[in-house]
């Protein structure tokens, strides 16, 4: 009687297929022919059986030396990548694996899953439509599909067919409940929602649905009760939630959008923590957790965190943990260190056999915003993808200057990749340098349609359309794709600022109290920014009265600054600075150390006509107490900019300096050039200031007037007069541009450009000088 052999345990099975891998892969780079490949492929698929996913990679990377398009080894490399965090690398070869009919469906849905989970909902569309036409009730595809659509927010009515679609062939494929019920949310059909909601919860009861869709069923559970505005309620449930699925994405999510609703963001903070502590291999996690430390101002801790991965994770994630630990600073301003991280990282996958294209491409793109350009086109010769060689060419130009060139470079690269977001971006903000703006406009719309919240195309594309006059354009392209992608701060401010521009006062709250819950540290600029609006509309008392009269405010709060600074500029401006005289200098007093009040101060002086030297004195103890202060620093300049202009030179330089975003400061040391005869110096500040800000009227005319002076005929000059008539110069753009046509010979435009300068004078001249204040709308 033989005794019975004991069950062969999962491990031996591992050990025992990754001899046979180790085997079979030194067997394929000694050429041991197909067959040997075809024992390996094998091997490979049984050690994926057994779980080994992470063991499968090295002989894979064998196999594909040899066979670089077998379409089954591309898959299992492809998968084995996305079940260990590779997910980057693993899109290249699952791509190539569905060039083969027989796995295009296996590749297309691995590839579907993760397009979702990344967000890229036209991907997921993109994928399913071929796996669909192939197989029409295919239900995993179908549910990816419905899931897209739904979390898309772009097409609920078809997220809500695809998802009835998916319940015709299977009712009882309860995930097909979580993207009908958003559909249907989108739509307005609350009560079909609630008794989908109710349904599916009785379905779960009885079919015993999963963990993930326990979890959806919670967090819709929330959502609703929160939408019917019992808040005690949904955070009891989201309590249940996090307890019960403290690491499902759904639920982390949502949780954290409710919780940063209430403005409770330390609380969201320690959902992430929680959630990396439960799974403290996650990738996803520890980058969110690193971005949310960023955010609330810790960013030692953020850099500390992705620092640590680098030192722990497993050898083949090693680079990907430096590419992150990139991207973290990158997105900190660090450039000088995120290229030096990302040379480590393309150092280690190229020891690792992947360094896949899109990684060597982020390296030369990070080389670049670290102004390495040389090393950038250097390594750009080396990229095997061709489009990435134009862009990484037309970049280099770019930050080089010659817009031209770098417009010619992206035209080619968008013909090999048109729906990049980045180059489309890039491509648009080049146009605007050599003033096709048609163009500029084009592209930003197609990056926003790509990504709305990739890059602030939206927000520059709204400027773009703004200064051509289009405030209600500018308004709609702000706000495409909101729901998937919500405005930044950046893109805040300029909402706020079209609203004061339209005299919308509903939407100048509406945004503030957004800005307050999101950016609290922002509310000052917020309300300085509708009231820039405001007075741009209806006139500088219209502007201070809606500052000095604004509930809530706090100008003792230095978070309102900015707005305090335009109440004085504003209340000098309308005629009735005593008006909130005692007011303010009450404020001022009460923090006599504080720079930028003491910078206000002093510009209160300066338009009240105080003496020079008084208003000298205080300017200079701003300036004392807060080095930095670029208001300190312009006001400086003004004040010396008749007796001493190398003096007011040198001030004017440091605050712009400091404080790029204003045009104000460059445009102000442009003029003292202009007074000292450095005209040269003059023109090459107005070709800066033109690049960073395209719409900046007074600097294209400035820059028309110096050519006309100095005899320069060029197609530059010819552009800046073209670009102040574009964007609202007005008589004297139309007459500049009138002496431009002149002097290159073009009669028939100087004469038309002339007459329409004339047309505009005397349609100011038949106007009012007292034309009425318009009132804001209610």
């Amino acid at each position: 009687m033989h005794r019975d052999r004991p069950p062969i345990q999962p491990s031996a099975v591992r050990l025992l297929s990754q001899i046979l891998c180790l085997l079979f892969g030194l067997c394929i780079l000694a050429g041991c022919g197909e067959d040997r490949a075809e024992d390996s492929l094998t091997a490979i698929r049984a050690q994926q059986l057994a779980g080994d996913h992470a063991g499968s990679i090295q002989p894979l990377r064998a196999l594909l030396k040899t066979r670089p398009d077998d379409p089954e080894a591309n898959f299992l490399y492809g998968r084995a990548l996305m079940l260990t965090r590779q997910q980057h690398i693993a899109s290249w070869s699952l791509r190539k694996a569905m060039k083969h009919p027989d796995w295009l469906i296996l590749a297309g849905q691995q590839l579907a899953h993760f397009a979702l989970a990344s967000r890229d909902f036209n991907e997921v569309v993109a994928l399913t439509d071929r796996i669909l036409e192939i197989e029409p009730d295919n239900k995993r595809a179908l549910l990816v599909r419905a899931n897209a659509y739904a979390y898309w927010k772009k097409d609920p009515a078809k997220a809500l067919e695809t998802a009835n679609r998916l319940l015709e062939i299977d009712p009882n494929a309860i995930e097909a409940y979580e993207p009908r019920i958003l559909a249907l949310l989108d739509l307005g059909r609350f009560e079909e929602a609630s008794a989908d909601l109710a349904a599916a919860g009785e379905m779960l009861k009885e079919l015993k649905g999963t963990v993930r869709v326990l979890a959806w069923h919670c967090s819709t559970t929330a959502a609703f009760e929160e939408h019917a505005g019992d808040l005690d309620k949904t955070r009891k449930t989201w309590e249940r939630c996090l307890e019960s699925y403290p690491t499902d994405a759904e639920v982390l999510t949502n949780a954290l959008v409710f919780y940063d609703g209430q403005g409770e963001h330390e609380r969201s903070l320690s959902i992430v923590r929680a959630a990396l502590a439960d799974q403290p291999n996650s990738r996803e996690y520890r980058n969110l957790l690193a971005d949310r430390l960023r955010l609330s101002g810790k960013a030692a801790e953020a850099e500390a965190l992705l620092t640590e991965a680098t030192q722990t994770e497993p050898v083949e994630l090693v680079a990907i943990a430096w590419s992150d630990l990139a991207k973290l600073r990158k997105s900190m301003g660090e450039h000088e260190a995120a290229a030096d991280a990302l040379e480590r990282a393309v150092e280690l996958a190229l020891e690792q056999d992947a360094a896949y294209p899109e990684l060597l491409f982020e390296r030369a793109d990070a080389l670049i915003l670290a102004n390495r350009l040389e090393r950038a086109l250097e390594v750009a010769e080396d990229l095997p993808v061709e489009a990435h060689r134009r862009l990484i060419r037309a970049r280099v130009a770019q930050e080089r200057g010659n817009a031209r060139l770098a417009l010619s470079e992206f035209s080619e690269a968008l013909k090999l990749w048109p729906d990049n977001t980045w180059a489309r971006y890039y491509s648009a903000r080049a146009a605007e340098d050599v003033g096709e703006f048609e163009r500029a406009l084009e592209d930003y719309r197609y990056a926003v349609r790509i990504s709305p919240g990739a890059t602030d195309a939206r927000a520059r594309g709204a400027r773009l359309l703004l200064a051509g006059g289009g405030l209600a354009a500018a308004i709609q392209m702000l706000y495409v794709g909101v729901e998937q992608a919500p405005l930044d701060i950046d893109a805040m401010l300029l909402s706020v600022y079209l609203s004061g521009r339209g005299g919308n006062m509903a939407g100048i709250a509406e945004t503030l109290e957004n800005i307050e819950a999101s950016y609290p540290a922002w509310a000052g600029l917020g309300l300085a920014r509708a009231a820039e609006g405001l007075e741009e509309r209806a006139g500088p008392a219209a502007a201070a009265s809606m500052l000095a009269r604004a509930p809530g405010v706090d100008y003792g709060d230095p978070r309102f600054v900015p707005a305090l600074r335009n109440l004085v500029r504003y209340s000098h401006a309308a005629g009735s600075p005593g008006d909130f005289s005692s007011r303010l200098q009450k404020v001022l007093d009460s923090q006599p150390e504080f720079s930028s009040f003491e910078d206000i101060r002093a510009l209160d002086l300066e338009m009240s006509g105080a003496p020079r030297e008084s208003t000298l004195a205080v300017y200079l103890r701003a300036l004392e107490l807060g080095p930095r202060n670029a208001y300190a620093l312009s006001g400086l300049g003004r004040l010396e900019a008749a007796d001493n202009p190398e003096q007011a030179l040198a001030y004017f330089d440091r605050a712009a300096a400091i404080d790029s975003s204003n045009p104000d400061h460059a445009m102000a040391a442009v003029r003292v050039l202009i007074d000292m005869g450095e005209l040269d110096g003059a023109r090459e500040r107005l070709d800066r200031l033109l690049g960073e800000h395209p719409f900046e009227i007074d600097a294209a005319m400035t820059q028309v007037r110096l050519d006309l002076q100095q005899g320069v005929d060029t197609p530059r000059t010819l552009e800046r007069a073209k670009r102040a008539v574009r964007f609202g110069g007005g008589a004297d753009a139309h007459g500049l541009l009138s002496q431009v046509y002149a002097k290159r010979g073009n009669t028939e435009e100087a004469a038309e450009a002339s007459r329409r300068a004339e047309v505009l004078r005397e349609s100011a001249a038949a106007k009012s000088d007292s034309r009425p204040v318009e009132e804001p709308e209610a």
